[in-house]
């Protein structure tokens, strides 16, 4: 014969102690076995102050409750907003620590300064950084600027574009600021790291005249004219 639960009128097998499994583990619990049926709990709301989200143990939301577990302390100060952002006035990017987002955090990390009127460069497309140089891939449309080159420096093909024509092999892209990121025009400076083979004096003037040719022609012209030194001028 089938024995059941001692407890007012719980059909429910018997477990131990002449209770069911559910009455012996309230009574293990609490020191009662309860009423026969289920107990009903309404979760209700935090009751940290000021917290309105609902309860989920103890009385507390997910997240005191798990401030709970981590410290032992029933700390109820405000828990960190959900979807706040940046601090940055225009900035709808998400906070990240200290008020900023990732980007101005970085940079408050990096140099004291947030740097809030500088604009973030927008990552577009599926670029990556190689020792602080940001690459990208170039559009069809523009690769007669990069030989061809179906990936390169975003600051090499910023400045193409702005002078019109491909970066020589001599000549690199200096970033003024130091940040190899920051990739805006205004940003970029255009060196030349080519020099004369040798210092005879016939081997600077020929080089400086080459120079003159290549980023100022309408004095390069003149000079020529002036010196008759077109013959020290490379022909290739």
């Amino acid at each position: 014969m089938r024995k059941e639960c001692s407890v007012g009128n719980c059909e429910k097998q018997l477990y131990s102690r002449g209770m069911c499994e559910m009455h012996y583990r309230r009574m293990l619990r609490t020191g009662d076995p309860g009423s026969p049926g289920p107990i009903t709990r309404t979760k209700g709301t935090c009751s940290a102050d000021g917290c309105e989200e609902e309860a989920e143990a103890k009385g507390f939301c997910h997240g005191h409750y798990q401030r709970l577990l981590r410290t032992g302390v029933a700390d109820t100060s405000p828990l960190r907003k959900r979807g706040r952002l940046c601090a940055v006035f225009g900035c709808d990017r998400p906070h990240k620590a200290l008020g900023y987002c990732q980007a101005h955090y970085k940079r408050l990390i990096a140099t004291a300064d947030a740097e809030p009127d500088r604009p973030i460069r927008q990552v577009v497309g599926n670029g990556y950084s190689d020792h602080g140089y940001w690459v990208i891939p170039v559009p069809p449309n523009l690769r007669w600027l990069v030989g061809g080159a179906t990936r390169i420096g975003e600051h090499r093909l910023v400045m193409a574009l702005h002078l019109g024509r491909a970066i020589r092999p001599d000549e690199v892209i200096h970033h003024r600021n130091g940040d190899r990121s920051d990739n805006r025009v205004v940003n970029l400076e255009l060196w030349s790291v080519a020099h004369p083979s040798g210092q005879r004096v016939e081997d600077v003037v020929a080089f400086s005249i080459e120079m003159l040719a290549r980023y100022a022609p309408e004095i390069g012209s003149w000079a020529v004219g002036r010196t008759g030194a077109s013959h020290l001028i490379p022909t290739s």
